[in-house]
C-alpha cells in the first residue's frame, strides 16, 4: 500500500497559513439543530445573533450573512453549509438598514472574524428589505464583502416604504424610516442620497460582484425603481452584475424552484482564495496510479475504437514509444481498434500546448491523452509549469470529465543528478505536485533510465553503440534511440498490467471544483486569423503549397504577406496574446503595437536555425488587465532582418546569404494564441 507515502508527499506540498479547528474557541449560546446542523444562538453587542455552522469548514471559513428573513427559502443555505460555509444572522429589526443598523453590523463583524476567525470578505443575502441592510453596510465597507445576492431587494427606501413610486409602500415603515434615519421632513427623506441605488461606487471600485432575483411583476418593491435602476448605475460604474428575472412573479415567492445558480454564486466568489502552493523536489516512483485510468480500461475491454491522444515535444512526436505501445495494445486488446492522435510538436513546451490542445487533440475526443513535456519544460518556473498544464487539465476535463490523463515523464542528460539525490527534476516534481492535486496517473520514464546507467546497463549519450553489450539510449543525451524508446514502452506496458485489474471508471468533473493555482491558463485558446483583421497583400496559401503541406495540420490554413505596412489588427479581453506564426529564411520582421504602445524594436521572424522553417510563436502582449479590452496590430517593417545569425551553418555564408532563399520580408501567420478571449464586435 502507498497511501501513507503518498499522504506525507501531499502534506509536504503546501506551506500555507491555516486556521486549525482546536485554535477557535467554539460558539456560545444555546446549541440547537437547523436542518440537520448546529445553530448557536448568542448576543452581540446585546442583539441576537445566530450562527449555524457546517460540520466541516471550508479552507478560510467562509460565510453567508443574511440582512433580514433568514430561513426563508432555506435552500442555498442548506447546500452552501454542505460546501464548508456558516450561516449568519444577526437581529436588528425595524432598522431598515439606517446607520444605527450598520454600527451593529460593525461589531458583529469585529466578533466573528477575530475571536471566530470566519473569513475576512463575506457574502451577503439581502432579501426584500434585507436589501438595505446588506447595501449599507457593505457601502460602508466595500473591502469586507465577497458578494452580494439580492432577492427582490429594496434597493430606495423611497419606493418601499415610501411609496413614492408605483408601488403602494408602507405607512407603517416610513415613519420608521423617519425615525431611524432622523428625518424630521419629508423633504430630508427626498433628499437622502445614502440609498444602495445612490451608493454604488464604493462597491464598483471594490469590484463585488452582484446577482439579483427578480420577478418582473413585483408590486411591492417594483423592480425598475430597485433592481432595474440600481443594475443600470452599477453598470455605468464598470460593476458586475447578473440578473434573474421571473416572468410574471410578483413580490412572492422568493428564490428560484432550483438555487443552483445562487449557491454557485456564493460559492465562486466568497470561498476563501486558495494558498498558493509552493514548489518542493519531489520523491517519485516508476509508476503512481493515483485515481487512475479507469474509463480507459473500460474503453479497451468493451472493444470497438479507443483513441489515445499524445501531447509533447519531439521525444513523442518521433516513430518511437508511442507507436510502439500502439503496436502492443492491439496485440493485448485485440477487439479495441486503437485510433492514435498525435499532437507532439518537437522543441515544443507546455507553453504552447496549452494553447494548442483543442484544435491538435482534444476536437478528435481522446480516450486517453498522455502529457509528455517534462524535458521542453526543463527551463521554465515551477509556476508557469503549473499554469500551463493546469491549462492543460482542466480543458480536457471540462471538454469530457470522461477523459483519462497521464503523466510521463522523460530524461535528458543533466537530469540524472536530482534523481541519484533522492528526488527528481524541477520540472517533474513541479508536475508531480500538480498530478497529485488531481489524481493523475504518472510514469516517470527518466527514473529507470537513470537507474539503468547507474547499474552499468546503459549509457546515456555516445556516438557509436557501446561495444560493451550496454543499452545505447541516446547520441544526444535526449532523444532516445530505438532501444531507448522501448525502454519507454515498456514502462507504460508494466504500468498499464498493473493498474487494469484494479481502476474502475468514474468522473473527473469533481476533480475540477477546487483549482491548484488561481491564475491557471484553462482559458487559452486558438483563433484562427481571419481576413477582417488583414489590411495589405495578405493571401492565404494554396493547399499544395510546400510549407501548408507541412505545417497546416497544426496552424490551420495559413496567410502570407510581405508588403511593407501589411497588417493584421484585431481586439481581445485578456492578459495574453501570441501570433501561431513561420519562421523561414525569408521572413521578415513586424512592429507590434498594443493599446496604442509601439514595442521600440521590430521583433524579426528569422532566427539562427533559419536555414529551413519552422512553427513558432510571436509573443505580443503578457500580464494586461485580464478584463479589459485590448488593441493589437502588428505591421511588416520594410526592412529585412539581419540574416547574419544564421551564417555559422552555411558553409559559404558570404555567397549564400545573396541567394533568393534569404531575401525578403515574408510573414506568414495561422492563428492567434489568447489567454482570454477574441473580441469580434
Amino acid at each position: 500500500m502507498r497511501f501513507p507515502a503518498l499522504l506525507s508527499i501531499f502534506c509536504a506540498l503546501f506551506i500555507v497559513t491555516s486556521i486549525e479547528a482546536n485554535d477557535v474557541p467554539p460558539f456560545p449560546g444555546e446549541k440547537s439543530d437547523w436542518n440537520g446542523y448546529d445553530r448557536f444562538d448568542f448576543e452581540i453587542a446585546g442583539k441576537p445573533v445566530l450562527v449555524v455552522a457546517p460540520k466541516e469548514c471550508a479552507p478560510g471559513r467562509p460565510w453567508v450573512w443574511h440582512g433580514e428573513f433568514f430561513g426563508h427559502k432555506p435552500a442555498p443555505d442548506i447546500a452552501l453549509l454542505g460546501k464548508g460555509f456558516h450561516i449568519v444572522y444577526m437581529s436588528v429589526p425595524n432598522m431598515l438598514g439606517s446607520p444605527r443598523a450598520v454600527g451593529f453590523w460593525n461589531q458583529c463583524y469585529a466578533e466573528l472574524t477575530s475571536t471566530y476567525r470566519l473569513a475576512p470578505k463575506v457574502a451577503l443575502v439581502g432579501l426584500s428589505r434585507g436589501g438595505l441592510y446588506c447595501y449599507n453596510w457593505a457601502a460602508a465597507n466595500p473591502e469586507k464583502v465577497a458578494c452580494i445576492y439580492g432577492d427582490a431587494p429594496v434597493c430606495d427606501f423611497k419606493s418601499w416604504p415610501g411609496g413614492l413610486g408605483v408601488g403602494p409602500g408602507s405607512p407603517q415603515d416610513w415613519k420608521l424610516v423617519f425615525e431611524e434615519y432622523g428625518f424630521k421632513m419629508e423633504d430630508q427623506a427626498l433628499a437622502y442620497d445614502k440609498n444602495p441605488v445612490d451608493n454604488l461606487t464604493p462597491l464598483a471600485q471594490a469590484k463585488v460582484p452582484l446577482l439579483h432575483v427578480y420577478g418582473d411583476a413585483d408590486e411591492v418593491v417594483p423592480w425598475e425603481e430597485n433592481t432595474g435602476l440600481l443594475a443600470d448605475r452599477y453598470k455605468e460604474l464598470g460593476g458586475e452584475i447578473q440578473l434573474i428575472v421571473k416572468p410574471g412573479v410578483k413580490h412572492h415567492p422568493h428564490g428560484l424552484e432550483d438555487s443552483t445558480p445562487i449557491v454557485e454564486f456564493i460559492e465562486k466568489h466568497a470561498s476563501a482564495p486558495q494558498a498558493a502552493p509552493v514548489f518542493q523536489p519531489i520523491k517519485t516512483e516508476l509508476y503512481t496510479p493515483r485515481k487512475g485510468l479507469g474509463n480507459f480500461f473500460a474503453k479497451l475491454r468493451a472493444g470497438g475504437p479507443v483513441k489515445v491522444g499524445f501531447l509533447g515535444g519531439s521525444i513523442t512526436a518521433a516513430e518511437g514509444w508511442r507507436v510502439q505501445l500502439q503496436s502492443w495494445l492491439n496485440t493485448e486488446w485485440p477487439n479495441a481498434q486503437i485510433v492514435e492522435i498525435n499532437g507532439a510538436i518537437g522543441g515544443t513546451g507546455s507553453d504552447l500546448g496549452v494553447f494548442r490542445l483543442q484544435h491538435d487533440i482534444l476536437r478528435y475526443e481522446p480516450d486517453l491523452l498522455f502529457v509528455e513535456f517534462a524535458v521542453n519544460d526543463g527551463g521554465a518556473s515551477p509556476e508557469q509549469i503549473w499554469r500551463a498544464m493546469e491549462g492543460i487539465v482542466r480543458q480536457t476535463w471540462k471538454k469530457s470529465p470522461e477523459t483519462d490523463l497521464c503523466f510521463v515523464y522523460t530524461f535528458r542528460t543533466g537530469y540524472e543528478d536530482a534523481y541519484r539525490e533522492g528526488g527528481a527534476p524541477r520540472s517533474t516534481s513541479a508536475m508531480e505536485q500538480l498530478a497529485e492535486h488531481y489524481g493523475i496517473p504518472s510514469i516517470d520514464f527518466a527514473k529507470r533510465i537513470v537507474a539503468l546507467q547507474s547499474d552499468q546497463k546503459l549509457v546515456f549519450a555516445a556516438p557509436e553503440a557501446p561495444t560493451d553489450g550496454k543499452i545505447h539510449f541516446s547520441t544526444d543525451g535526449v532523444h532516445p534511440l530505438d532501444a531507448g524508446h522501448q525502454i519507454y514502452a515498456d514502462l507504460v506496458r508494466e504500468a498499464f498490467e498493473l493498474w487494469e485489474p484494479k481502476h474502475e471508471p468514474f468522473s473527473h468533473e469533481s476533480s475540477l471544483q477546487l483549482p491548484f493555482i488561481q491564475d491557471n491558463w484553462e482559458q487559452a485558446k486558438m483563433v484562427p486569423v481571419t481576413t477582417e483583421m488583414m489590411t495589405g497583400d495578405w493571401v492565404e496559401l494554396p493547399v499544395d503549397a510546400e510549407l501548408t503541406r507541412y505545417f497546416a495540420n497544426r496552424t490551420g490554413p495559413l496567410w502570407e504577406a510581405s508588403e511593407p505596412g501589411s497588417r493584421l489588427e484585431f481586439q481581445f479581453r485578456g492578459s495574453t496574446c501570441m501570433l501561431y506564426d513561420i519562421l523561414a529564411p525569408d521572413g521578415g520582421q513586424l512592429i507590434i503595437t498594443v493599446d496604442g504602445i509601439t514595442q521600440p524594436t521590430p521583433v524579426p521572424r528569422f532566427d539562427s536555425f533559419c536555414t529551413y522553417s519552422r512553427i513558432a510563436t510571436l509573443p505580443i502582449a503578457h500580464g494586461l488587465q485580464q478584463d479589459a479590452v485590448h488593441t493589437v496590430t502588428v505591421e511588416i517593417h520594410p526592412e529585412q532582418p539581419d540574416r547574419s545569425p544564421v551564417a555559422f551553418r552555411l558553409k559559404d555564408p558570404e555567397n549564400e546569404l545573396k541567394q533568393p532563399k534569404y531575401q525578403g520580408t515574408s510573414v506568414r501567420v495561422g492563428q492567434v494564441l489568447i489567454l482570454g478571449d477574441l473580441v469580434t464586435d
